[in-house]
């Protein structure tokens, strides 16, 4: 289906005449604005019936132009100025001199005139701007003359930028081909190196502000890696290099092959037509996709829901395909542009010669002119060279490889030549992610693991993982390789553990095996370990190999909910996590495994908390497997390193009752510093009710509250309402609680926008709210009631993210001593408070809790008994959690207790 431009042109600029005519300007001010709320309208139906995104904006440029025109003649009769003068001339700059622009982005014009005609311009051009300010627009604008525009040109790269896509609307042409002349002669032609140096910086820029992967949760889908403003990118560097600023031009003149702009053009369009939609769903400049938008803009391009997939992790599946596409074959273009135009070092030259029908050139690997015969080995050899040399490739050994992939298939696919290379290649510390993620792009990797190339775009919508399922597992590999060229003392211990490993390529293989169930409906680990299974006995992997493979992805989520979501203090969690290991070489391998998962979430997701969790699990389950005579030497140091600490403060014989009235694994589960805040703060209780330390946690953007006080039931309820009912949310807690009653809890807390509490007043007044609340002075459920109905009158954005329905589940099986529970919901304030005051207003006691926010997502476990210290009947869960559920929704009142016996 096709836009008639020639008819846009007559319907339109015949209404346009007809309003010129009316009396009064306010009469056609308001002509105006319904002209343009129609035409709008005809877009966003044409749209709907599925005209393409380069179709729809360019109609929409052409019902600008003829606006513009029209008012600049209208001003031009008005202020009696020469429209034959070759001194004015309005242009188009950036997208809209593209003729791409969007239903409801800004315009931006350049107003420019001659040296003698400066006033006459400024009353043009202002006459001009004022009238699209009332009709509606946003417009950038400037007004120069010629030598201003060469002149900024030369120092401004968004202006240079912009002037690359000027295109004349109105006025002088001689004017306006003056300026391109100069700007050609004086700017582009004269420093093209600096220019395509800069522009790559710009780029660099960009991608860390927006984004370096096309593959985000939510991408930017102007501005992100594989967004339209690689192909900006890519024209602006073939206007510098080649003097060719379209794809028509680029392949007429021989930079690009012609499938290469076609590709570009239609994963282009793809994006045009999204972001056209996120325009008119918003009614305004939108450029986010976000996860509320990616099911609407799904929706409108008519995509449904399947048994497997959603249908806007569909839609968002092909989005990424096509950013990927455009981001990867611009980026080679690009490359090549900037590439023309560096002269080559001795060093280089010398490095010409060929290494096996390679050549290095410029840092980049490219295929001899005349090299062995094509097979999928040579392709595979390419990318062995590429990892040994750590060069990347140029862009004929891409083109060589993109052509002949179709090599790549069953026969190569169970070769056990090609099997070992494969492998040989996961062994190198170190450098397996980038050799990976060169053989992804390519799309090497999915032809030779189809089982992995099914993966290629997964969207993953969990609120959690910020990348597609492809771009997260390499990103698992690829932590492992900063590990191993890491320098961090605080990585030490981990990258201790890595070099223990005795083959790594079987790590790395688990690694890219442990999610490759996903997308297949429910149950991804079970699928996976069948999958990872013909996997291996296709790449000829021994029996025993084959196994710890299939355990690593098996058990690839256990030590993470092993960690995150029980009371390591525990006994039987422990014996049965070592169990489930078997071996130490398996809990090695699974806890590197762990390491490279969670960091490959996202950025800042594996943390300090996290970190001590996993180490803490790995350290108790090492000491079942391998158990040793000196295991508690190390803690007994502690206890007396922190007594010599404190003598001057507090005595020894008190150091060393507090860590007998606590649990024997105290000592490795809480910071050496955080004890020593625990014992001053125990030894100062006396007869007071509590006492606090405050400190700012700068490293994990929070703030570290310490608190001491008598335990009693409903203690936790009552300090998490006091803070909720502050605006303080609770990032984390650590409760603990000593033999003879007295309670130490550590919370990791923030304010309402995330940020780190550091006003020593505002501590002064949180701890006496507390105290308040702990006497009885203060009503903690009124108080924090207020607090929610204050906070919801506030006008508030519109959420980003949908709400998580919340999922309670119990566990009264891996504790011998408590039952288990978890509760998965959207996070908000006051909702540890929530959980804990139903607990207690059903007479149950918290005697562990771990709090973790991750996003919008809070995971809450609870370790709980009934009054008498035992774990809670089966028969009794199903009303605790009603009781749960009640208190969660809004309005809930106190559930009355459970009946004795019950």
């Amino acid at each position: 289906m096709q836009i008639n431009f020639e008819t846009i042109e007559q319907h339109a600029g015949e209404k346009l005449r007809r309003i010129e005519n009316q009396a009064g300007d306010a009469e056609r001010l308001v002509a105006l604005r319904k002209f343009l709320k129609i035409e709008t309208q005809r877009l966003h139906l044409r749209h709907r019936f599925g005209i393409s995104g380069s179709q729809i904006v360019a109609a929409r440029t052409l019902i600008v132009d003829l606006l513009i025109q029209r008012m600049a003649r209208t001003a031009a009769e008005r202020h009696n100025a020469n429209q034959s003068s070759p001194q004015f001339a309005i242009i188009a700059l950036g997208g809209y001199g593209r003729r791409e622009l969007a239903p409801h982005s800004d315009i931006d014009v350049l107003f420019l005139h001659g040296r003698r005609d400066a006033a006459e311009a400024a009353r043009l051009s202002e006459a001009i701007i004022y009238l699209l300010w009332d009709v509606g627009f946003v417009v950038g604008h400037v007004t120069r003359s010629l030598s201003e525009c060469v002149s900024i040109a030369r120092e401004d790269g968004a202006s240079r930028n912009a002037l690359i896509d000027a295109r004349l609307l109105w006025g002088s042409r001689e004017l306006f081909e003056n300026l391109q002349r100069k700007l050609s002669d004086e700017v582009f032609s004269a420093r093209r190196k600096a220019l395509l140096d800069e522009l790559l910086n710009e780029r660099a820029e960009r991608y860390a502000r927006f984004g370096e992967v096309a593959c985000l949760q939510e991408p930017n889908v102007k501005e992100s890696a594989g967004g339209l403003r690689d192909l900006h990118s890519l024209l602006y560097a073939g206007r510098v290099a080649y003097g060719q600023a379209t794809l028509q031009t680029l392949v007429e003149s021989g930079q690009m092959p012609e499938r290469d702009a076609r590709a570009i053009t239609a994963a282009y369009d793809f994006l045009l037509r999204v972001r056209n939609d996120m325009h008119f769903v918003t009614a305004r400049r939108t450029d986010l996709l976000t996860l509320d938008l990616q099911a609407q803009v799904a929706f409108d391009l008519r995509y449904a829901d399947t048994k497997e997939l959603q249908a806007s992790e569909m839609f968002m599946r092909d989005y990424y395909l096509n950013a990927r596409r455009l981001h990867r074959l611009c980026d080679i273009h690009l490359k090549k542009a900037a590439a023309s135009e560096q002269k080559r070092r001795w060093f280089s030259r010398i490095r010409d010669a060929a290494i096996g029908g390679f050549v290095m050139r410029d840092g980049a690997l490219e295929i001899e002119a005349e090299s062995a015969p094509v097979s999928a080995e040579r392709l595979m050899m390419a990318f062995s060279y590429g990892q040994a040399t750590n060069a990347t490739f140029g862009s004929g050994l891409d083109e060589f490889v993109q052509e002949h992939l179709p090599l790549v298939n069953r026969t190569f696919r169970s070769s056990p030549e090609a099997a070992q290379a494969f492998m040989k290649m996961l062994r190198v510390r170190g450098r397996v992610a980038a050799t990976l993620r060169q053989m992804h792009e390519s799309g090497f990797l999915g032809r030779f693991l189809p089982e992995f190339g099914r993966l290629t775009c997964l969207v993953q919508h969990d609120l959690y993982h910020k990348y597609t399922v492809d771009e997260h597992t390499i990103r698992t590999i690829e932590a492992l390789d900063d590990l191993f060229n890491s320098r961090s003392r605080q990585l030490e211990r981990w990258r201790t553990l890595y070099a223990e490993i005795s083959d790594p390529a079987v790590l790395h293989l688990g690694l890219l095996m442990h999610d490759i169930g996903k997308g297949l409906g429910g149950g991804h680990t079970e699928k996976g370990v069948a999958i990872a299974d013909r996997v291996c006995r296709r790449l000829h992997l021994d029996a025993e190999t084959s196994a710890t493979v299939k355990f690593l992805v098996q058990h690839h989520l256990t030590m993470s909910h092993t960690a995150q979501r029980r009371d390591l203090a525990d006994e039987k969690v422990i014996q049965t996590f070592a169990a489930q290991m078997g071996s130490v070489e398996k809990l090695n391998l699974l806890a590197l495994l762990t390491y490279g998962d969670i960091s490959g979430v996202g950025p800042g997701v594996w943390n300090e908390w996290k970190d001590a969790l996993v180490w803490e699990l790995y350290q108790k389950a090492r000491r079942v497997l391998e158990p040793s005579k000196d295991q508690d030497d190390s803690v007994e140091r502690l206890r007396e390193h922190i007594a010599q600490m404190l003598l001057s403060e507090i005595g020894v014989d008190e150091v060393r009752e507090h860590f007998n009235l606590l649990p024997p694994d105290y000592a490795r589960l809480i910071a050496p510093q955080v004890i020593i805040e625990h014992i001053r703060l125990a030894h100062s209780l006396n007869s007071r009710l509590v006492r606090t330390s405050w400190r700012v946690n700068a490293q994990a953007r929070c703030t570290d509250l310490h608190l001491c006080a008598r335990n009693r039931r409903g203690l936790f309820a009552s300090i998490a309402g006091t803070l909720a009912a502050q605006g303080v949310n609770i990032l984390s807690v650590n409760l603990n609680t000593r033999a003879d009653g007295v309670a130490v809890d550590s919370f990791k807390v923030c304010d309402t926008v995330g940020e780190p509490l550091s006003d020593p007043q505002r501590w002064e007044q949180i701890d006496n709210e507390i105290r308040r609340a702990l006497t009885g002075e203060l009503n903690v459920a009124a108080a924090v009631a207020r607090k929610l109905k204050a906070q919801s009158a506030r006008p508030r954005r519109r959420a980003l993210h949908k709400p998580v329905p919340t999922r309670i589940t119990w566990d009264n099986e891996s504790s011998d001593k408590n039952t288990i529970l978890e509760v998965r919901t959207s996070d908000r304030l006051g909702l540890a408070y929530r959980i804990a005051s139903a607990l207690a207003s059903l007479n149950l006691d918290i005697v562990f809790a771990k709090v973790a926010t991750e996003k919008h997502l809070a995971l809450d476990i609870f370790s709980i008994t009934d009054a008498a210290g035992e774990k809670l009947p089966e028969a009794a869960l199903p009303r605790i959690e009603a009781a749960i559920r009640q208190a969660l929704s809004e309005g809930a009142e106190t559930v009355p207790p459970l009946p004795k016996g019950e």
